[in-house]
């Protein structure tokens, strides 16, 4: 019987937290990517039924509703998540990010909608965002706000020694 009066799994938990999410891996990474892609899912389709309640079209509420989650994405997860310092490489590398997945996401929406409706349109761009959120967190940790990171070799990029000019 453990005597600080915590379970077993509060113990898991914590060790858990203290040796996995609060270092710099992937773990950790993951976890507030999660919790920062919650809220983005929330602002965007709140943005997005409200606008398309109001009249406005499919694409461009869709677009509209990403801009605003995203503003709220590339601040927490560049600051938060991969724990960078935001420069103008971060924001750029963003955009041409999140240009390709929005027209690719606004397009699938916009498809559901004309076959099913606007309601199915409502129903189904959550699961739509979470696939977009896939491939934006892999393209996030791996070239967006890896630009400016000191890896372990020494290197600033990955890849040419940090003493090479």
């Amino acid at each position: 019987m453990p005597t600080d009066g915590r379970s077993p799994m509060r113990r898991y938990l914590r060790t858990f937290w203290t040796s996995k999410l609060k270092s710099h891996g992937i773990g950790r990474q993951l976890a507030f990517y999660f919790v920062v892609g919650i809220t983005q899912l929330v602002i965007d389709w709140l943005c997005f039924v409200m606008l398309t309640a109001w009249g406005m079209p499919v694409a461009p509420a869709n677009v509209i509703a990403r801009v605003f989650a995203a503003v709220l994405g590339f601040t927490a997860n560049g600051t938060v998540t991969f724990k960078s310092r935001l420069r103008p490489t971060h924001l750029a590398r963003f955009v041409a990010t999140w240009i390709p997945l929005t027209l690719a996401n606004t397009i699938v929406i916009w498809a559901l909608e004309s076959v099913g409706g606007l309601h199915l349109a409502w129903i189904i761009k959550p699961l739509v965002d979470a696939l977009t959120a896939v491939a934006g967190f892999l393209v996030a940790r791996h070239w967006i706000f890896q630009a400016h990171r000191k890896h372990p070799e020494g290197t600033t990029d990955g890849n040419s020694p940090a003493t090479k000019a």
